[in-house]
């Protein structure tokens, strides 16, 4: 497992080309009842840019990996006495804010933690 990854990661509101940089960050590790996301694919959307830009009906914290809506990976690793899932196993990841519980960091990352 590396201990690294990259991330677009946005310091503060603004057109995306001028706030997303490609950045380095550790690699999540997922503690109980949560699993660790290879990220494989990650859609762009209109509300993303809209978040980015400081108009849509919520807004990050800044700095704030970009991408609030879903990806697609595989688990790479389960967090103590984590159950129902399997390592290798393929998911989606929701980080919709209006999903009950906390919401996923953002999912433009390689690697994400998320709550199984």
């Amino acid at each position: 497992m590396p201990r690294s990854m990259r991330a677009l990661v946005a310091g503060r509101a603004g057109e995306p080309a001028d706030v997303l940089r490609l950045e380095s960050r550790p690699v999540p590790t997922p503690e109980a009842g949560q699993a660790l996301i290879r990220v494989r694919a990650t859609p762009v959307h209109a509300s993303d840019l809209h978040v980015l830009r400081g108009r849509y009906g919520f807004s990050p914290e800044f700095p704030a990996v970009g991408g609030h809506m879903e990806c697609v990976g595989r688990i790479e690793a389960l967090g103590p006495d984590t159950g129902g899932l399997r390592i290798g196993e393929r998911v989606v990841a929701a980080a919709i804010p209006a999903v009950p519980g906390p919401p996923v960091s953002g999912t433009w990352q390689e690697y994400l933690v998320a709550d199984t």
